[in-house]
């Protein structure tokens, strides 16, 4: 679900204190997460911003929790989740699988690399390069140095982000962060 007129920008000048329907918890690992639960049925509600993911047990809970949450906030029911966060959902009879194919296209594209060709493994598993080694590997020599280091540390930041459904890649991620 999506909350209209979201004042992402605003200042708020005062406090503001806001009591969770009866029934409902704040889950301590995680402030954004809200659960309902009713005998062994269960309703799970995850904020990020200004979308609300819910998802729960039983169908007319969830549709209550819906109801309860339009009549407070001006909200565009999204349907059945497909992408969130970078993330695809796809559904079979198998159960719910997550990837990030799309979020690593993009990531490819805006890197320049479209044209690349794919390795099995980007790097020799436990070595560890500097730059030096890195230069002589690859016959680099006389290399002028980074001078945006900006955009260097937004892709190591969307590379780490990808390692949440690649764990294969996790450690030559880190090895270059």
């Amino acid at each position: 679900m999506d909350v209209f007129n979201a004042f992402l920008q605003g200042d708020l000048f005062e406090e503001v204190y806001m009591d969770l329907p009866q029934g409902s918890m704040q889950s301590t690992y995680d402030y954004s997460m809200f659960t309902t639960k009713s005998g062994k049925d269960i309703v799970m509600i995850l904020i990020y911003v200004d979308d609300l993911l819910l998802t729960g047990s039983n169908k007319d809970m969830i549709d209550e929790a819906k109801a309860a949450l339009h009549q407070q906030f001006k909200l565009k029911d999204l349907g059945e989740l497909r992408y969130f966060l970078g993330i695809e959902v796809l559904r079979s009879n198998h159960g719910i699988l997550l990837n990030q194919r799309k979020y690593t296209l993009e990531l490819i594209s805006e890197s320049g690399l479209s044209d690349a060709k794919p390795a099995l493994t980007p790097l020799e598993v436990n070595q560890k390069l500097t730059t030096v080694e890195y230069d002589k590997a690859t016959g680099v020599e006389n290399e002028d140095p980074l001078t945006d280091a900006n955009s260097y540390q937004k892709l190591i930041g969307k590379l780490l982000y990808l390692t949440v459904t690649r764990p294969d890649i996790s450690y030559a991620v880190q090895t270059l962060s």
